[in-house]
């Protein structure tokens, strides 16, 4: 007994001296790792007052129009017609550096928030589709030249833009950046749900938590105790395939009018756009996806955030990513000429 004792004993000792011993190597491996330079707003993205409003050829005013919480961007040479109204991703940021750069070429442009805000749900879930109905209420009475619509939604934001045209055919065009064909449980684990209502229900989602263990601990578990970066992509890629009704918690892209751009990586470590934008357009063939090789989740960086507390791996190389950032730039830019002449 006491050499079995023993002998777990020590296998403990070891493992615990390889773990620290993996920390320590994680942490110097990746002590550079932390190439990208975020806004000063990222430090709280809902903190109005830090964000850049002063901005060259750009009227800037914050728009508090009920659950409709952002930020106007109107050029004062106006040169395409409508609007495109922009969405961030799972932090609830309005992308406001998407709706600065396409105000500065013409576009008027919003920059809103879909949680976290006045009159909002405070986290991602829940959040009633609804509220878009206050975007189109503040358009109608305050905006002469008000279509096409285009909305640009980036990661959850693309989710819940592709929800938002499945309801309201007011929206013209769609720009999906790292798009999902499902809905999602949101990410608040303590009112754990869907991460979208309509009239009051639920939409249908997959579950995350029933996602298979062995991906849970091989990718996030394991990675987080010896600091090295965790994915979410298989999590996500077994959550929808123990699902046998995940057909109905599919996003019903045959509802949606608008005309469709996806824009996807083809490293995605964050979850599989590729396959998720193939999804939508075998329900819409009209669709267009542009992919990039080498290119992650988002087109920047060497493929990993460094959160200080955790290492996110969204894949791609630091050369992937820029180029994917720099063609798709003019991808997006095509699309929006060719739909707001």
């Amino acid at each position: 007994m006491k050499k079995i004792f023993f002998r777990i004993f020590s296998i403990a000792i070891i493992l615990v001296v390889l773990v620290f011993i993996l920390r320590i190597y994680n942490d110097h491996k990746y002590k550079d790792n932390n190439a990208l330079k975020f806004p000063e707003y990222y430090k709280d993205v809902t903190d109005i007052s830090l964000y850049p409003t002063d901005i060259d050829g750009v009227d800037v005013t914050y728009v508090d129009e009920g659950r409709m919480q952002g930020f106007r961007f109107v050029p004062k040479g106006k040169s395409h017609k409508g609007l495109v109204i922009c969405f961030g991703g799972s932090d609830g940021g309005p992308n406001f550096e998407t709706a600065k750069r396409l105000a500065e070429e013409g576009y008027e442009t919003f920059a809103l928030f879909m949680f976290g805000m006045k009159n909002q749900e405070q986290t991602l879930r829940k959040i009633p589709l609804e509220q878009f109905e206050d975007l189109i209420s503040y358009i109608n009475k305050n905006i002469k030249d008000k279509k096409p619509i285009s909305i640009l939604g980036a990661s959850k934001g693309a989710e819940y833009a592709l929800n938002l045209a499945s309801k309201y055919h007011e929206i013209d065009n769609l720009i999906l950046i790292a798009p999902s064909s499902y809905n999602f449980a949101g990410l608040d684990f303590k009112d754990y749900g869907s991460s979208w209502t309509y009239k009051g229900k639920e939409l249908p989602y997959i579950d995350i938590k029933k996602s298979s263990f062995k991906s849970f601990l091989k990718n996030i578990i394991g990675p987080a105790l010896i600091k090295s970066p965790i994915s979410f992509k298989e999590t996500y890629n077994s959550a929808i395939e123990k699902d046998s009704d995940r057909q109905e918690k599919l996003i019903p892209v045959k509802d949606v009018k608008a005309n469709i751009l996806m824009i996807v990586g083809e490293d995605d470590l964050m979850w599989d756009s590729l396959a998720m934008a193939n999804k939508i357009k075998a329900q819409n063939p009209k669709a267009r996806i542009y992919s990039y090789k080498g290119a992650g989740h988002i087109f920047a960086g060497n493929g990993i955030i460094n959160l200080g507390k955790a290492r996110i791996a969204t894949g791609g190389s630091s050369e992937g990513n820029e180029e994917a950032r720099n063609e798709s730039r003019k991808t997006i830019d095509a699309f929006l000429k060719e739909n707001h002449k």
